[in-house]
């Protein structure tokens, strides 16, 4: 497959008029080049022109090329830059800046004719090889948002609501729900290791062997187990998946699992109720004989179930703290009382986590999913 486009824009920017003349004869055959002479002038020129790959001057009067660059990839930040010039001094510095600064490199005037013209084919290669792998995650995110519940399903015991966020263009956590012939509803939380593709299709894997063997769902702590010994046969062995597993029944009963997944935080009228540690056994995937404990709760009406995943964890902020399951459970200590409904507090939720990152990004996938018993239900019985 040839990569490189003879239809590539080029927009070279230099206040010298015999070097935009060099840099047209050196490049004007291969791409579509424009020339200006001055800041003002490419940013005018860009505007229409919408440039692949812009070449720049450092120094020039009015507005230097790192300021120039700033601009242009305010409006187009998907654009490529080369800088060249003619100063030496402090080439190593000026070089160290480019590349800090996002430059696909930096090269000194007078320059070989071969040398920018190598940079500049191989700067639009990888600009093509970018494009197109955007292009399929882009399908592989579309593609795996079909495999994952848009809603929660309606219950007539309890109430159930989620949130998640891919940290890239896919994610590797999965929430799913499976209603069974007796009336109860199994509800999955899992969270594949690492990120991107290998973690989707980690997680599509769980989705498949959840959905097409439903003799694996009641009991959890045998369901993860089932889950456990499918998995380690289909998956190499550096791969493997954390998980809570429920099984909501009737009167409040539900019984949970887990594998290498923080136990569930149970909010209860007094605040979030302490968790064993015990019960949760090694993730999916790493030992094929891993047995795995069932551990019951008895939810009261207003009771409040919440599994997460480690991208709520461990969000950090810019000391470097983890948000942490200390800070998961002082949270919803506080958002309970306040008498939000489900989806205001795990919205809550996630607001108090990204103030704790100082409202950056999150670094990694995260699901949260609450149950709640509902209300007046209280005469109810098993």
């Amino acid at each position: 497959m040839n990569l490189r486009s003879l239809q590539a824009r080029v927009l070279a920017v230099d206040d010298d008029p015999g070097m935009l003349h060099a840099l047209k004869r050196i490049l004007g055959t291969q791409y579509e080049l424009a020339g200006a002479s001055s800041p003002a002038d490419a940013l005018a020129l860009a505007v229409d022109f919408r440039p692949d790959l812009a070449i720049l001057d450092i120094r020039m009067p009015g507005m230097d090329g790192f300021e120039l660059m700033r601009s242009l990839q305010a409006e187009q930040p998907d654009l490529d830059v080369i800088f060249v010039t003619g100063s030496m001094t402090d080439p190593d510095a000026h070089l160290i800046r480019a590349m800090q600064q996002g430059a696909f490199y930096f090269i000194q005037k007078p320059f070989d004719r071969q040398v920018l013209q190598t940079l500049v084919e191989r700067c639009l290669e990888l600009r093509q090889l970018r494009s197109l792998a955007n292009r399929e995650l882009t399908k592989l995110r579309v593609a795996q948002s079909r495999l994952l519940p848009q809603m929660a399903p309606e219950h007539p015991e309890y109430q159930i609501a989620f949130r998640y966020r891919p940290f890239y263009f896919a994610t590797g956590d999965y929430h799913g729900f499976f209603p069974q012939p007796d009336g109860t509803l199994a509800v999955f939380v899992g969270d594949s290791c690492g990120h991107g593709p290998s973690a989707c299709m980690l997680m599509a894997t769980m989705r498949t062997l959840l959905c097409t063997h439903p003799q694996i769902h009641g009991h959890p702590g045998h369901a993860l187990s089932s889950l456990n010994r499918i998995l380690h046969t289909l998956i190499p062995p550096d791969l493997f998946m954390t998980a809570v597993y429920f099984l909501l029944g009737p009167g409040g009963r539900v019984e949970w699992a887990a594998a290498g997944q923080h136990p569930p935080a149970h909010v209860i009228q007094a605040g979030v109720a302490p968790t064993d540690l015990a019960a949760v056994g090694l993730p999916l995937g790493i030992e094929s004989g891993e047995q795995y404990q069932t551990v019951t709760y008895q939810m009261l009406p207003g009771d409040r179930l919440i599994a997460f995943t480690d991208g709520i964890v461990e969000a950090t902020n810019r000391k470097g703290e983890q948000f942490g399951t200390a800070g998961i459970k002082s949270k919803l200590g506080s958002v309970s009382h306040a008498a939000l409904t489900l989806e205001a507090m795990l919205d809550a939720l996630v607001e108090q986590v990204k103030g704790h990152m100082d409202d950056s990004d999150f670094e990694d996938d995260f699901t949260l999913l609450a149950i709640e018993r509902k209300i007046g239900l209280a005469q109810l019985t098993c």
